[in-house]
């Protein structure tokens, strides 16, 4: 359903805390000056670790294997409420037993989900998030995932990290929110993300959010600092960007659309999206040169996982470009959510816009004592899952990187140039519930293991399909998660059981495929 935050306010729109004034070409967000505002900015000046309250946010419940909302939010009753089953007078029976479905629809949509821990959101970020989420369909984390994809990409290159000897990580965040169609709910979350994010900086969203990803030749015009060609024709098609500006929000509601783009031959999307990771030099030297020396890219993308299971191949998980995205597993979060009360968005937007402002001046961002060590034991972690060469390795060998990157993000927000251990532990568990979130939709080694188990067993005569899906799967394959065409083609494609077609007995139909043990 619709409600006040699923569509932003439009673009230019001024709301009392947003803005970004422009002084020749650098563009600022204007200082918050209302009595209102500034009296009470939310969740203080400085990080809060996530087992202290601000006072502001009502905990909400974790149960079974997900964080899910309980039965009265799912349904959409405000908190305080009576829950639908002790409907107070003046409800009808109808619209009681309306709202119980509502939220047995939403416990099925959510059932896949991995659990999370609530330590994601121990962060402002992670805050506003929950103050945000009584009043959206959206997933509370895909909101989260949101919200560090825009922040990145809004503080700029200046703040970033110094790993290693020439090894500069710019604060770059690409969530894939992952979620099946309409009750993933993957844009209802996302344009949580973009109202809040229009009340705080309005030309932002207006001149640098965009789509339509589609070559690494459009790429690098987009971060072009001249507009003609190597042959010195003119040029009419304006910039993209604002003059002097280097961050491009690409949002990406139609991942699989990308994903077919970049399988043609001679695209070079991919090769591109990897350097601008990194925030390259996306220059090119081909008919069409461009100078594109500086580039500050961040990709919110949206699939569903059976679209992304059919078009992803073991070559485009080994290739590098999926590894720098950060998979979010998502769903719809509850039904009829009641509207924000006045103010509330004006008051989270304040907030923002003052922490973008002041994180956006920071240079390079470095480690308390404490939390150099907390992120030495983060990287023996998350490195732990490199060499593999199962689909679900290859999707998460960044995600050290990642957990890095998100923590630096959390600590520039906090207005400090230095990373402490609660800033890491936020991050390492949003990047844990990507990990267990690539899991869900590809599969574990231990499926694809015991299906190859199962296939060898029966010797030379092999298995056909629907052995596959019946007796190994039992045939509820689909209700636990699993994907038998794509464990089969991971199975094929690495060499450990081969497809034939067996014809048909009588000479008539379509042959049976079969599945053999190498």
């Amino acid at each position: 359903m619709t409600h006040a935050n699923a569509t932003p306010p439009p673009p230019g729109a001024a709301g009392p805390a947003s803005a970004a004034t422009a002084t020749g070409n650098t563009r600022h967000l204007r200082p918050v000056t209302s009595t209102a505002q500034t009296r009470t900015e939310p969740y203080g000046p400085s990080f809060q670790p996530a087992h202290q309250s601000d006072g502001l946010l009502p905990p909400l419940v974790t149960s079974g294997s997900a964080r899910t909302p309980d039965t009265a939010v799912a349904a959409g009753v405000p908190a305080g409420h009576s829950s639908p089953s002790a409907a107070p007078s003046g409800y009808s029976q109808e619209a009681a037993q309306l709202q119980r479905q509502g939220a047995a629809q939403v416990a099925r949509a959510r059932a896949w989900l991995p659990p999370a821990d609530p330590a994601v959101f121990g962060c402002y970020l992670g805050r506003l998030a929950e103050r945000i989420d009584p009043h959206t369909e959206g997933d509370p984390i895909g909101v989260l995932a949101s919200l560090v994809g825009a922040a990145g990409v809004h503080l700029g290159p200046g703040p970033h990290l110094e790993l290693g000897f020439g090894e500069r990580h710019p604060l770059l965040v690409w969530p894939m929110l992952i979620g099946a169609t309409g009750i993933g709910r993957k844009g209802t979350a996302t344009n949580a993300m973009l109202a809040l994010l229009t009340e705080a900086d309005s030309d932002f969203v207006a001149s640098n959010k965009h789509s339509g990803l589609s070559s690494g030749e459009g790429l690098a015009a987009a971060f072009a600092l001249d507009s003609g060609t190597g042959d010195g024709a003119s040029k009419t098609r304006p910039r993209l960007l604002p003059e002097g500006d280097c961050r491009l929000l690409a949002l990406e509601t139609e991942w699989s659309s990308v994903m077919a783009r970049m399988k043609r031959e001679g695209n070079t999307l991919g090769a591109l999206l990897r350097q601008a990771w990194e925030g390259g030099n996306l220059s090119t030297l081909n008919v069409d040169a461009r100078m594109a020396a500086r580039s500050h890219l961040g990709i919110i993308a949206h699939i569903t996982p059976k679209e992304f299971r059919s078009k992803v191949s073991a070559a485009d998980l080994a290739g590098g470009t999926y590894n720098r995205f950060l998979p979010i597993a998502v769903a719809q979060s509850k039904y009829y959510p009641p509207t924000p009360e006045p103010g509330l968005m004006s008051e989270l937007a304040a907030s923002l816009a003052a922490r973008l402002g002041h994180a956006a001046q920071l240079g390079a961002l470095g480690f308390t004592p404490p939390a150099q060590l907390a992120w030495q034991r983060l990287q023996i972690e998350f490195n732990g899952h490199l060499g593999g060469d199962g689909p679900v390795e290859e999707f998460i060998s960044r995600a050290a990187a990642n957990c890095v990157r998100i923590a630096a993000i959390y600590a520039a927000l906090d207005r400090t140039p230095l990373i402490t251990p609660d800033h890491l532990e936020a991050a390492a568990a949003l990047v844990r519930y990507s990990i267990a979130s690539a899991r869900a939709v590809l599969g574990t080694d231990q499926e694809a293991d015991e299906l190859a188990a199962f296939i060898t067993a029966a010797g030379p005569e092999g298995r056909t399909r629907k052995e596959i899906t019946t007796v190994h799967f039992g045939g509820n394959a689909k209700r636990r998660g699993i994907d038998p065409a794509r464990l089969l083609d991971h199975l094929t494609e690495s060499g450990r059981i081969i497809r034939t077609q067996r014809p048909p007995v009588t000479g008539r139909g379509r042959p049976t495929e079969v599945y053999t043990a190498t």
